[in-house]
């Protein structure tokens, strides 16, 4: 992973607020298990690069709920208690927003060594480390090897292209 400082995010620190905030409501921490929440400052910096490749709808959907926020309770999501903010976030008029801000949450959550760890999963990649392959029968590849290329060659596209 990168490491993003916060002058190359495309987000200002009043929008990292918000998406740290809505980040923790989706995936809180668990005392219980010992994990941290999506929140998480790790976590979050994931999230953040994640982010960054929808910035501008993830922006105006920042937007969108700030403006809600104002509508319906005279401040920004960020002051909202966090029953406030959930409600908030159910609303229909969000569900596009959310479901980026979900998507980008948690795939960088379950990415995290230690949410990997409390739920009984390597935090490393399964090969190597010692795991033995086990050999499959490679004469199934051969109807597959004999048969004609059903494919354009590249010769025949430059010729027909030029």
């Amino acid at each position: 992973m990168r490491d993003v400082i916060a002058s190359d995010s495309p987000y200002s620190s009043e929008e990292r607020e918000v998406l740290r905030r809505v980040a923790g409501i989706l995936i809180p921490s668990s005392d219980e298990y010992g994990i941290p929440g999506a929140d998480d400052d790790l976590i979050f910096a994931r999230i953040l690069m994640l982010a960054t490749e929808q910035a501008e709808s993830i922006k105006s959907g920042i937007d969108a709920l700030n403006a809600l926020a104002i509508e319906r309770h005279d401040d920004s999501f960020p002051q909202l208690n966090e029953t406030q903010q959930t409600g908030l976030l159910h609303d229909e008029a969000n569900s596009g927003f959310l479901r980026q801000v979900i998507r980008c949450t948690a795939t960088s959550y379950y990415q995290d060594g230690r949410v990997l760890e409390s739920i009984d999963l390597k935090s490393t990649p399964p090969f190597p480390g010692g795991h033995e392959i086990e050999q499959g029968d490679w004469s199934l590849l051969d109807p597959v090897k004999a048969r004609a290329p059903f494919y354009r060659s590249i010769k025949a596209v430059r010729n027909r292209n030029v």
